[in-house]
């Protein structure tokens, strides 16, 4: 039954990919939380959720990972996030509460969890740039709010391995804590897909309504074919042998050579001019009789 409840992200992206415009979002505690993992849920309801279950102040250690430029297929693999993964499927006797939302409709920005765990909870925050390379592990009292800044994720074949060092990082981070009461939020923003090269449009109204997210398009195709058609030659506008034209070429030689063969055994043919003249032999005359 543990096979993976992570690997439940792979199937979810499948069914969901079509909206481009979303990325999940992941969360463990060692506390107890009523939490409940979804397939789709916008931002802002699950920014209200988080509000409702941080108020209570359940850790020592609030950990925000915000990793920009992924989607929910970029967890498809079971080495895309192993560290994360086994905190999120059961294998960390410590986790007491997960929750996993495949698709988040909207941005949850870092601030607006971190706003509320400053205010409801009084908790200092540091900030840890994740390019930089390295960290200080005197995190403060507590309680405190560690926010891992990483680096959004490149769109070739490094794009895996990036994703793997992120998620090393924030195991070490976390390893790192004096406390073992702590609560891992993973955030993430929408990734850049390779086949149409554009960011994801974002809407820039109010962040605690219900945006529409679409993904605007421009066709360059049409631009293409006409460019092409431009610089190209006849040669490659028009095909001036079709395979019927191919074909009636192969049976007008078949046919040409029939009646060649044909003229040539008439024009072959040898009769002798005295076979049109009138035999008056004496046979000949008997055989008349």
């Amino acid at each position: 039954m543990r096979l993976s409840k992570f690997s439940l992200l792979a199937l979810g992206a499948a069914t969901a990919n079509a909206f481009r415009d979303t990325s999940p979002f992941f969360l463990a505690s060692t506390s107890e939380l009523l939490s409940t993992s979804a397939q789709l849920k916008s931002a802002t309801s699950l920014l209200d959720g988080l509000s409702t279950k941080l108020s209570a102040c359940p850790s020592d250690y609030y950990v925000i990972a915000a990793q920009p430029g992924v989607h929910a297929t970029d967890f498809s693999a079971r080495k895309s996030a192993p560290r994360l993964g086994a905190k999120l499927t059961g294998q960390d006797e410590d986790i007491r509460s997960t929750m996993i939302v495949n698709e988040v409709a909207g941005i949850l920005e870092v601030k607006q969890v971190r706003s509320i765990l400053e205010s409801e909870c009084g908790a200092q925050t540091t900030v840890i740039d994740a390019t930089s390379g390295s960290y200080t592990t005197d995190f403060g009292a507590v309680p405190r709010v560690v926010v891992v800044e990483l680096s959004s994720l490149p769109l070739g074949f490094e794009r895996k391995q990036q994703l793997s060092d992120n998620d090393a990082l924030i195991s070490d981070i976390v390893g790192h804590l004096p406390s073992k009461k702590y609560t891992i939020l993973y955030l993430t923003t929408p990734r850049e897909f390779e086949e149409n090269g554009s960011p994801v449009y974002q809407a820039q109204n109010d962040l605690y309504q219900d945006p529409v997210h679409l993904d605007l398009k421009r066709d360059y195709s049409a631009h293409s074919r006409r460019d092409e058609t431009t610089n190209s030659s006849l040669f490659d506008q028009y095909q001036y042998f079709t395979p019927g034209l191919f074909m009636g070429l192969i049976a007008a030689f078949f046919f040409f050579a029939i009646l060649y063969v044909a003229f040539s055994a008439l024009l072959s043919l040898q009769v002798p001019y005295a076979a049109f003249e009138k035999d008056t032999s004496a046979t000949a005359q008997k055989k008349q009789q």
